[in-house]
This record gives C-alpha cells, structure tokens and sequence, in this order.
C-alpha cells in the first residue's frame, strides 16, 4: 500500500532528478558557448578545428596519463605548423576520483630531434630521479632536464636558451620528434596559445644549427 510518506519521498526523488537534469542542461548550454566563442577567437589567428592528433595525445599521455583527448585546433605561426589540443585525465586516490584538464601547443621543427624535456624543478622530483646539471645554477635549481644523451641537452641548452627559458619561467617544453611540445593546466584560450607559441618561437630560434645538422633526422 502506497502511503502519503512513500509518495512524498516519490515527488522529492523526482524533483532531485528534474534540479539534476536542469544543471546538466544548463552546463552544456554554456560549455557550448565558451567553445563556440573560443573558435572564434581561435579563427581570428588563422586557426581551425582539425581532428585531434593521435600523436600529440601520445605525447600528452607520456606527460601526465593516458586519457582522452578533447577539441584541437590547427595551423600555422610564423611559418610554421602548429596545433592546440585539450587533454582529459582522470586520478584515483581509491575512494574518489578527479578530471583533469590540461592543453598542449605544438610547433613545428626544421627538422626531427631526440626526445628531451625541460620542466619545472622541485625538491621532491630532485629526492626521486636523475638530473642534469649544466652550467647555470640558476637554471639548474628552476628546471629538471630529462635526456638520455647529456652531451646533446648540453648542445641544445646553451647560456642564451638557458637565458630565454628562465625569462619565461612558465614555459615547459620538450623536444619530441619534428615538433616543440609545451602544455599547460585548464582549456587553452587564443591569446594564451599566441603567447605560448611565441615564447615557443624564442626557444626553436635559439636552436643552435650545428644541433640541427648533427642530431637532427629527415622529416
């Protein structure tokens, strides 16, 4: 028998559901239009919607974890291909878990280089792996190098690139295949990405050609 309690908690429940599918709505609403309103301004640069690149995904996996790739744009800077792409994660502490969004910028190199990779520096990852240490102190004690080639990390970073990354102290980048890789926490916005792309530029251009030559591989 049906009781005026059990069709109370009836209405309630239906009522959580309708609030649930409402926010629901309303979020998609205007995830819609931030996206709508960042092609816009993506377009205004000369860059367009592309389907996302199964390779910078592989990139931004071997970053954080493998995820799921979102909206990427594609075109040129300067010359030179480019690409912006959101990335998804997900983390588990085993009660909950957590999405993450993160973007990664790609430019295109002259030519195909071995993997490296320039990050910010921290106690815990100076307690928990290998570093290399070049002549800067300054830089040694802002970035973490990972090479597998030491005399190559020394080639590509020079007192004038050093100088250049810790003048864009939020500049990440890696050395991956024919492309500067950098990336960044939340979804990329155009003038985030013009910015990017032209610290990114310093650091390619300061690429000595030597480097190019000895180390580079055709595209």
């Amino acid at each position: 028998m049906v009781t005026a309690f059990m069709i109370v908690l009836l209405l309630g429940g239906t009522a959580v559901i309708v609030a649930v599918v409402l926010v629901i709505i309303e979020y998609t609403k205007r995830r819609r239009a931030a996206l709508q309103q960042r092609a816009q301004a993506m377009a205004q640069y000369g860059w367009h919607l592309a389907p996302a690149n199964p390779w910078l995904a592989d990139v931004a996996a071997g970053l954080y974890t493998r995820g799921r790739p979102g909206e990427m744009f594609a075109g040129d800077y300067r010359g030179r291909g480019m690409c912006a792409l959101d990335y998804f994660y997900t983390t588990s502490n085993g009660k909950s878990s957590q999405t993450h969004n993160v973007h990664l910028v790609a430019l295109n190199l002259p030519t195909a280089l071995p993997p490296l990779t320039v990050s910010k520096d921290s106690a815990l990852r100076r307690a928990f792996g290998n570093d290399i240490e070049l002549e800067s102190q300054a830089f040694n004690d802002a970035f973490r190098i990972d090479c597998a080639d030491q005399r190559y990390a020394s080639a590509v970073l020079h007192p004038q690139l050093m100088e250049w990354t810790l003048a864009n102290p939020g500049l990440e980048w890696q050395l991956a295949g024919n492309a500067l890789v950098s990336w960044g926490y939340g979804p990329f916005t155009a003038p985030d990405v013009q910015a990017r792309l032209e610290a990114m530029t310093g650091v390619i251009d300061r690429i000595p050609p030597f480097v190019l030559r000895d180390y580079g591989a055709p595209l």
